[in-house]
């Protein structure tokens, strides 16, 4: 058994946005930024930092220059991927329904029969009290905000996750 004495027991669950702006805003291999993916791996080791099944096949699909993502993803999968269990899908029902015409999901996603992510990890939040990390905008009601706020869900960006975690850039004095 493993006595953890900091922040809790807090899990983070963080979304495909939230990875994606952790990896551009944060480089993995900036020395000055090391403190930052430690602590990310390290939560992950805890059981504390997990994604879920769609937010890997998000990165897994996306056509960006998210090369990084996708193997830092694959090195960690079996302690940072999450299958969305049956709970959450049912969790997820609702949300799916009472935000289907709101913006709320991907035309071009739904047009190409793809699944999103976002309504199951809302779910799998409500449903496992985790805190879900977006980069999504805190201003438009059919954002993962907006909606994780309607569902009693704890939704926080990647900044706020830092302060969280009290992880912050300090200067040597000499």
């Amino acid at each position: 058994m493993r006595l953890d004495f900091n922040q809790g027991n807090i899990v983070y669950v963080i979304d495909t946005s939230g990875l994606i702006k952790l990896e551009s805003t944060f480089k993995y291999d900036n020395p000055v930024f090391v403190a930052i993916w430690e602590e990310i791996e390290e939560l992950i080791e805890q059981d504390r930092f997990k994604t879920i099944d769609f937010v890997e096949d998000e990165i897994n699909s996306y056509q960006g220059r998210q090369d990084f993502l996708q193997k830092w993803v694959k090195k960690w999968k079996r302690l940072l991927v999450v299958p969305t269990d049956v709970a959450s899908i049912n969790a997820a029902i609702p949300i799916i329904n009472d935000e289907y015409k709101t913006g709320f999901f991907d035309a071009k996603k739904q047009a190409e029969g793809k699944e999103e992510a976002d309504p199951y990890l809302i779910a799998y939040c409500k449903t496992h009290n985790c805190v879900l990390i977006t980069n999504e905008s805190k201003d438009k009601p059919n954002k993962i905000p907006g909606v994780s706020a309607k569902n009693g869900v704890k939704c926080i960006d990647v900044f706020d996750f830092l302060i969280e975690r009290e992880l912050k850039m300090e200067r040597k004095k000499k």
